[in-house]
């Protein structure tokens, strides 16, 4: 039920508002089209109509009333945090607003508890990734013995991006940093116990293969939404120093690729 906007709730609060909720959406990790659906949504419930243009790095909204009062506010876009639990909650939130009719207040105070860090151990993500690589060497053909240096090579890997992204680094050198870690520990281990390297270098890096990125970006392009480019682009960025970190592996390694 829309709600008749007063002194209590502005537009540039609403606006506000709106825009930092359309952020969220955006770095946890969905794709443009469904933010703008959120977005409009909330805009329903306070009486206003929004209309987002989703650029590479800001996000521009005008937000009219039935009066015809209207607003233009631009939001620079925060780092990448995918974050699938959040994603959900934010989503759950636009709904349950919408059909309790919940006040402005209400849906700040809600926003502010989901986007308050929760402290979760970083050791479960980081043996579930592990787990998960060494079971792909598995599949791919690896030898038992393999996948315990698979796992290592994982493992020391997301720890060191994780510390190297604490540290401010930036997200390509972290890639490159954590590709060559990951590669060159099964590489070697692959060497001096005469095990398969093609396996042991192809498999080591692909839990660092960025698929939010790449699946986000296709389907922002497809459906036309100019952000899918900026988001090709950086899953690129992170493809290129993958690679590049692998390839100082394999040269450190002196294994031919050809």
């Amino acid at each position: 039920m829309a709600k008749k906007i007063d002194s209590g709730e502005n537009l540039k609060r609403i606006s506000k508002f709106l825009l930092d909720f359309a952020d969220a959406l955006m770095i946890s990790g969905t794709q443009t089209s469904r933010i703008v659906r959120n977005v409009q949504r909330l805009s329903e419930l306070f009486g206003c109509e929004a209309n987002l243009i989703m650029l590479p790095k800001t996000i521009i909204m005008t937000l009219t009333t039935n009066s015809g009062e209207a607003v233009t506010s631009v939001r620079k876009i925060s780092p990448d945090s995918p974050n699938f639990t959040r994603l959900s909650e934010l989503r759950i939130l636009s709904w349950e607003a919408l059909s309790n009719g919940y006040s402005l207040r209400e849906c700040e105070t809600k926003f502010r508890e989901i986007m308050a860090e929760k402290k979760r151990s970083w050791i479960v993500p980081a043996l579930t990734i592990s787990i998960g690589n060494s079971a792909l060497c598995q599949l791919w053909g690896g030898d038992a013995l393999l996948m315990p240096l698979i796992f290592l090579g994982t493992f020391i890997g997301y720890v060191l991006r994780r510390e190297l992204l604490k540290k401010k680094l930036g997200m390509n050198p972290s890639f490159v940093c954590a590709a060559l870690i990951s590669a060159l520990i099964p590489g070697v281990g692959a060497v001096v116990f005469n095990l398969n390297t093609d396996i042991a270098l192809s498999t080591s890096v692909l839990w660092l293969i960025p698929g939010v990125p790449l699946l986000n970006s296709i389907i922002d392009l497809f459906e036309g939404h100019l952000a899918g480019f900026s988001r090709l682009i950086k899953a690129v960025e992170l493809i290129l120093s993958i690679s590049f970190g692998l390839l100082i592996a394999i040269i450190i390694i002196g294994h031919s690729i050809i």
